[in-house]
């Protein structure tokens, strides 16, 4: 009676009650998690089991609402864990969902500043160019995809900043080019930024830090390694920041950018590749069979 007490705790707190495709690849889930949605704050994850035998992945707060109890998701469709959360639909049950784990991001003193999101990585520069906003700061944020496809939460972003732009690779949409070419184009005219925090993939945070150390800017970076446990322990997730260790879990996952060795973290994230190529046909298989 106890365990399946317990059992139908954990489940009430982790029903899926919506799912919406922002992109073809891109999914937003809205999960019941109270206890999270109390807590949580921008720049904190948290670290999910779609099934009992699923692997363990850590996936950014998109947004909370204590007062309803929820807390927001967007994932890629990339990966056998995130594939098997993607089968689950509205109505049914996540079987784990931990959290909020992470340091927040550090908002406290900051008048101006600009927002770099790149891909599926904007869903985690969201939240904090909102509390930015919120907080009376003059936040610029500039965006950028391969191409118009693939845009996510462009209304979300265009009401949280001051100034937007939109950049593709292609120049199907927005303006044509890189979101380092927008920074450099925005600090030239004469914007003096207290601090640019740089979301997205790692080639792209990379290239930004390299930008902002000309003109001296402090910029921040969200780095989302392999994780296991969440605490540290595991050590999957270390970094090297200012030529420490760092541990993303608990140290971060937020970090100066210029401090972080990124062709490390580069190499270490490409060390999985062949590993998860064959998770992923197993599970399509699985998924098949179901």
């Amino acid at each position: 009676m106890g365990s399946s007490s317990v059992k139908g705790s954990r489940k009430t707190m982790n029903k899926i009650v919506k799912k919406e495709p922002l992109n073809p690849t891109v999914v937003r889930m809205v999960v019941e998690a109270p206890l999270i949605a109390k807590k949580a704050e921008p720049g904190q994850f948290i670290i999910f089991r779609a099934k009992e035998d699923s692997e363990r992945i850590p996936l950014t707060i998109a947004a909370s609402d204590p007062e309803a109890g929820t807390v927001t998701i967007i994932y890629q469709i990339v990966g056998a864990g995130v594939m098997e959360l993607d089968s689950l639909n509205e109505g049914e049950y996540i079987h784990d969902f931990v959290g909020p784990l992470g340091k927040e991001t550090e908002t406290d003193g900051l008048k101006k500043v600009a927002v770099v999101g790149g891909g599926v990585g904007c869903a985690i520069a969201y939240p904090v160019t909102k509390k930015l906003h919120d907080l009376g700061c003059e936040v610029h944020a500039i965006v950028g995809f391969r191409n118009k496809d693939l845009v996510i939460l462009e209304d979300e972003f265009k009401a949280a900043s001051d100034k937007y732009v939109m950049m593709t690779d292609d120049g199907s949409y927005g303006e044509k080019g890189l979101v380092t070419d927008a920074l450099k184009k925005l600090i030239e005219e004469g914007n003096e930024y207290d601090e640019v925090i740089a979301i997205g993939p790692l080639i792209m945070m990379k290239f930004v830090c390299l930008t902002t150390k000309e003109y001296g800017i402090k910029t921040i970076v969200s780095m989302n390694p392999i994780m296991v446990d969440g605490t540290g322990m595991c050590g999957c997730c270390r970094l090297t920041v200012g030529g420490e260790t760092k541990f993303a879990c608990v140290d971060g996952p937020d970090f100066d950018g210029h401090e972080v060795d990124f062709d490390e973290a580069m190499k270490r994230g490409g060390v999985y590749k062949e590993f998860e190529a064959k998770a992923r046909g197993a599970s399509c298989n699985l998924l098949k069979m179901g």
